[in-house]
């Protein structure tokens, strides 16, 4: 009998007043029979008192700590929040310092080109001068 009630019930895990318990032993077939349940009608639950009970409210020091950590999750997700901006500005930051070193470098690379065609172009005037200037009769200069 325990085994039916406990399976009607749902593990115990549910309060049931006198009148769905008795429905809950009606759909076993257990029916009512001696020693079942209570046989004086002053002693059966009427409507009015067989309405559910409520449970006891919550405690308090459950709500006060489900307060708190609510207020620490909504603190923790503004600091999210503000970590998510900064690594944002500082993507932003490096992307425009990578943007700046190209330019440098693309700089740097002008002006290492226009100093060896500057350094040519100096040795192909030095040459020319060395020409113009040699202690050797024309006719020589001009037939090297």
């Amino acid at each position: 009998m325990a085994s039916d009630i406990t399976l009607a019930v749902g593990d115990g895990a549910r309060r049931m007043t006198y009148a769905e318990l008795d429905q809950a032993r009606a759909a076993d077939g257990l029916g009512q029979g001696p020693g079942t349940e209570p046989t004086r009608d002053e002693e059966r639950p009427g409507p009015a008192e067989a309405a559910p009970e409520k449970g006891p409210g919550p405690d308090p020091v459950t709500a006060i700590g489900i307060q708190t950590l609510s207020e620490a999750l909504a603190m923790l997700r503004e600091d999210i929040e503000r970590e998510r901006d900064r690594a944002d500005r500082a993507e932003r930051q490096a992307e425009e310092g990578r943007k700046r070193i190209d330019a440098l470098l693309i700089e740097l690379a002008d002006a290492r080109t226009a100093a060896t065609i500057t350094d040519c172009e100096a040795a192909a005037l030095r040459t020319r001068l060395e020409l113009m200037t040699e202690r050797r009769p024309w006719w020589r200069r001009w037939f090297r």
